[in-house]
């Protein structure tokens, strides 16, 4: 039975099995909605209704028409008259509407979004229907009204405070509710919102004041939020900064009245109070919420995006707890990136079928994702010691403050002298988004109001000013640092007139077994837990927690909650610092590689592990654990480095391609690989013979031939994996020994060297079948099918692509994994039947390879599908159809970092914008396909190149304007395009487009031999 649905509150929408239902003029609308509404009326009443100013006969007519036309638009009997006076609504038909929910009481007041009835519609000529629509409209809005009074009273009010507020704005006791009700959570900050859109509201609207009721609870909160702020201030020290301390407010209030992305950058050399100020603006004067603190650290400065992870995965919570809709598209690429962030979405397998983006795709997804989350709640962005952050991290920084206009706010600290940071202060400073902060050091008079403020139980004189002033230079931290000295030994002659004596002197008298703890906490560059200090000191986890408690009391570390776990950390980097100096190079060493084996135990096996090879790469090079370094750092590069030789990879796959984000530039990759080389090569000197070596030695190689291949430099692409081969033989390691194979192949289709491909399917799938590696074989059996179909030999291949789908098909754990290959299969399909110029039932198995893409969400293989398709369409003649899809992949291309297919896409674009008249775009595309084409150096991307050139060059000949665009590129004659073309296209099985060429040159009267 047909499903209809029909939603009356806000805007009108109507669908019949999910399609839209639209009415051909306003009144048979409206006569639908009051049917809906009423089941059934005379038809007297709705004469009356919508046509009470015609006369009886045209009236009654114009109702007829009107159930016609409704009856039409359903495609059934929606409408029905079971006696001449009755119109009714069908009772047989299955109709849901929002409006029965509603009145029975089936929804859930705190989740239903109340609009209007009828939101926007309206009749013209219809008087007594908009009279009958705007009662309506007032009955339903008083009975929501009611029922939200009902819950008002109740535990957890709010949401209901919210939503009475939002359709009544003038209940003043509403406002005065949730004013208290936030009051009590000590949200002071959303009370004082509450009241100042109260008296806006009163204000421009009625011209009148909030009740004395409602002042006093606001005086009431203002003073409780003082109360609080002197009682926290009373606990965190804090001297000095007002002229600082001005700007950040006067910066805030601006941003709260603007609603405009703002912001601050506190910059200063080390130990300076950065941290300090930016904690007290933030704890003091900052009243949001959604506060999100990122810390960047030195030894994560190469590794792309880590001090956003921590936002993303905040930004998670907010919009869980908010409910905002993320499109799904967006929550893959950024589950992708950031693992934390599949929670929005069950289906992991989503995850694992993201495509190889373009970085800009994948920063353009995460500022969508904090514009949105911003337009829901306010955001604040806090991120410390952004001299720290990789340039893709601060890349993205710039495009928020560019991009991301309002309802966010910015809070960085950053030591003096980082050039990096230039482009980002001057940018932010030029379009006044960002109030830059210079700190300096205390003066001598500042500096002895420090010293007596921090202690006022201390006899200070003159004397002990000066040398306290001479030894610091007024830095903030050593000041304090003096401070825990006296307080520790009263003895103020521990200083010296070197500041690194202030950090000896606070760490005399701690214990063997605290500077144990210590020593392990500076090693990892992040927080650590008890049960790492437990694992690596070897120690009770009662005495750890004592040796911890001992140290937070003396104020050497701190606590750090992070997912609701307990971590520590020390409270000033330039204590850990001293610490981990301190140490000999042995004992560093051993708990950097202690640290690893522990991080090692992390490893999930999947994308995940991203985030833990960083750490992996810090502790074991500087545990000097040289194999286990440069294996972390080989898989580090080959996540973020990007591969498009294989158009079809293995989804969720470690053994032949995993699906990564792309973040490194051609240039980058280069010198990633170089370095990874040289290091490599230096251990091959030492250790060569090792098992682990050799393996570390084959996942070099594979990304370097993979890299040099698809670059062209396919001779020098080939000698590196021709080295796997020998190492996977030498060491029996099936798995290389495939993965090589397969790049031979992928290199035998783009030079269509079909020998080549089938030496190596032969080699690849002896070795599949002796290792029972079914997917492989599958793989192979599709590749076996390429090879055929391009000697051909149609019938084989045909044989074997069907044969690969069957093992994919059959086996419910590939369905997921492998739909990629399923989807190339079917294109394959296609293919052949192109070949065969049976364009039609080509592009039956195109459309199922894209509609495969589109359903499973995946982009790469989507743009050569519809490539594929766009030919089939363009050379049956259908311009239409071929635009539609080359348009298609065109939009793809450009989203990804892949070429095979590209020349064609853009080529045959050309040609149709040709035959369309416009000529600059043509051109444009034109010159993008000569590009990828010549990059690629495949015979058929070429003959399609020379194949499009003979064609537009043959419009050039009678076309005056058409020839002033292209002459430059298009210089040589119609039949040397044609004869070049056909010699790239009789190194292929006859392709069609070769008798193309020959009719051109035909045409031209130059027949060819």
């Amino acid at each position: 039975m047909d499903k209809i649905k029909v939603k009356v509150f806000g805007n009108p929408k109507v669908t019949k099995n999910e399609e839209n239902i639209t009415f051909p003029f306003k009144k048979a609308g409206a006569l639908f909605y009051y049917l809906i509404v009423n089941k059934q009326a005379t038809r007297d009443t709705l004469v009356n209704l919508l046509w009470g100013g015609s006369d009886d006969k045209t009236a009654k007519k114009n109702l007829r028409q009107a159930m016609y036309k409704i009856r039409k638009s359903f495609d059934t009997d929606i409408i029905i008259s079971p006696r001449k006076s009755i119109v009714m609504i069908n009772p047989d038909m299955d109709v849901q509407i929002d409006l029965s929910d509603f009145m029975e009481q089936k929804i859930d007041l705190k989740e239903f979004y109340y609009e209007e009835f009828l939101k926007g519609f309206n009749v013209k000529d219809g008087e007594e229907f908009e009279a009958w629509m705007i009662n309506y409209r007032e009955y339903l809005n008083g009975m929501y009204i009611s029922r939200l009074k009902e819950k008002i009273d109740g535990e957890d009010n709010i949401p209901y405070l919210k939503k009475l507020i939002r359709v009544d704005e003038y209940e003043e006791e509403a406002y005065r509710k949730i004013m208290l009700a936030y009051g009590d959570q000590g949200k002071f900050y959303k009370a004082e919102e509450i009241y100042e859109k109260l008296r806006n509201i009163l204000n421009e609207e009625l011209g009148v004041e909030p009740e004395e009721d409602t002042k006093k609870i606001y005086d009431e909160i203002l003073l409780n939020k003082s109360l609080k702020e002197m009682s926290k201030r009373k606990e965190d020290f804090f001297y000095g900064r007002k002229k600082e301390v001005e700007i950040l407010t006067e910066n805030y209030k601006l941003f709260k009245k603007t609603k405009e992305l703002r912001g601050v950058l506190l910059y200063g050399e080390a130990g300076i109070g950065k941290t300090k100020l930016r904690e007290y603006f933030v704890g003091n004067f900052i009243d949001n919420k959604n506060v999100i603190v990122t810390n960047c650290y030195q030894a994560e400065e190469s590794y792309i995006l880590k001090p956003w992870n921590n936002v993303f995965v905040k930004l998670l919570e907010i919009i869980k707890a908010t409910n905002i809709s993320i499109p799904t598209l967006w929550n893959n690429i950024i589950g992708s990136i950031f693992p934390d962030f599949m929670e929005l979405d069950s289906n992991y397998h989503m995850i694992e079928k993201i495509d190889t983006l373009k970085w800009q795709v994948i920063e353009d997804t995460m500022v969508s994702i904090i514009k949105k989350v911003s337009l829901y709640e306010p955001l604040v962005l806090v991120f410390e010691d952004i001299q720290w952050m990789d340039t893709k991290s601060l890349t993205l920084l710039e495009n928020i403050m560019l991009n991301a206009k309002n309802n966010i706010y910015i809070v960085a600290t950053s030591r003096s002298g980082y050039e990096k940071l230039e482009r980002l202060i001057n940018l932010s400073v030029n379009h006044e988004k960002i109030e830059k902060i210079q700190l300096k050091n205390f003066n001598k008079m500042e500096t002895s109001e420090f010293l007596q403020e921090a202690y006022r139980d201390y006899e200070w004189n003159d004397t002990i000013y000066d040398k306290v002033y001479h030894s610091t230079s007024g830095s903030p931290f050593f000041l304090t640092e003096v401070i825990n000295s006296i307080k520790q030994n009263n003895n103020v002659d521990y200083m010296s007139s070197k500041a690194q004596d202030i950090l000896k002197n606070r760490f005399l008298d701690i214990s063997k077994d605290a500077l144990d703890i210590l020593n392990i906490i500076s090693v990892s560059f992040d927080n650590v837990n008890i049960e790492m200090l437990r694992s690596i000191g070897q120690k009770e986890t009662i005495q750890i927690i004592d040796i911890l408690e001992e140290l937070q009391t003396r104020g050497i570390i701190k606590e750090v909650i992070k997912n609701s776990h307990i971590e520590f950390a020390f409270t000033h980097q330039k204590l850990r610092e001293h610490v981990y100096n301190s140490m000999s190079n042995m004992r560093r060493k051993f708990f950097h590689n202690e640290i690893g084996h522990i991080w090692e135990k992390d490893l999930h096996k999947d994308k995940r592990d991203r985030f833990l090879y960083p750490k992996l790469i810090y502790h074991f090079k500087n545990a000097d654990n040289k194999i286990k370094y440069l294996k972390y750092k080989a898989l580090n590069l080959d996540v973020y480095m990007n591969f498009s030789h294989e158009l079809f990879p293995v989804l969720k796959d470690g053994n032949i391609e995993n699906e990564y984000v792309t973040y490194l530039t051609d240039k980058e990759e280069k010198e990633a690989l170089d370095e990874l080389e040289e290091e490599i090569r230096a251990l091959n000197e030492e250790k060569y013979h090792l098992k682990e070596v050799k393996e570390i030695n084959m996942r070099f190689l594979h990304m370097l031939g993979r890299d040099l291949i698809r670059e062209g430099q396919y001779e020098k692409g080939i000698k590196a994996i021709e080295k796997i081969i020998y190492l996977a033989t030498e060491n029996e390691n099936p798995d290389y020994a495939i993965k090589a194979y397969l790049q031979m192949i992928y290199y035998g289709i783009k030079t269509n060297d079909c020998k080549w491909m089938d030496k190596y399917i032969k080699l690849a799938m002896d070795i599949a079948k002796k290792c029972s590696y079914q997917k492989d074989l599958a793989i192979l059996l599709r590749l076996r099918g390429v090879e055929r179909m391009m000697v051909g030999k149609y019938d084989e291949a045909e044989e074997k692509l069907k044969q690969s789908l069957q093992i994919f098909e059959k086996n419910d754990g590939y369905k997921e994994k492998y739909i990629l290959n399923r989807a190339a299969c079917y294109n394959y399909l296609g293919e052949i039947r192109r070949q065969n110029m049976k364009f039609t039932s080509a592009l039956y198995y195109y459309d199922v390879s894209i509609a495969i893409c589109n359903e499973e969400n995946i982009s790469r293989s989507f743009a050569l599908f519809n490539t594929n398709a766009g030919q089939a369409a363009l050379d049956m003649g259908d311009y239409h159809r071929a635009k539609e899809y080359l348009k298609e992949a065109i939009r793809h291309y450009e989203r990804l970092s892949i070429i095979w297919g590209r020349s064609i896409a853009s080529c045959y674009m050309s040609l149709l914008y040709v035959i369309d008249g416009r000529y600059k775009k043509a051109l444009k595309l034109f010159l993008e396909g000569k590009k990828y084409a010549k990059k690629l150096k495949s015979p058929y991307e070429m003959g399609i190149y020379n194949r499009v050139c003979a064609e537009i060059k043959m419009k050039m000949n009678t076309n005056k304007e058409l020839n002033d665009i292209f002459k430059k590129a298009i210089k040589k004659d119609l039949v040397e395009y044609c004869k070049e073309g056909i010699s790239h296209l009789e190194k292929l099985s006859t392709p069609y487009e070769i008798n193309i060429l020959k009719v051109f040159m035909k045409n031209s009267g130059d027949d060819f031999q």
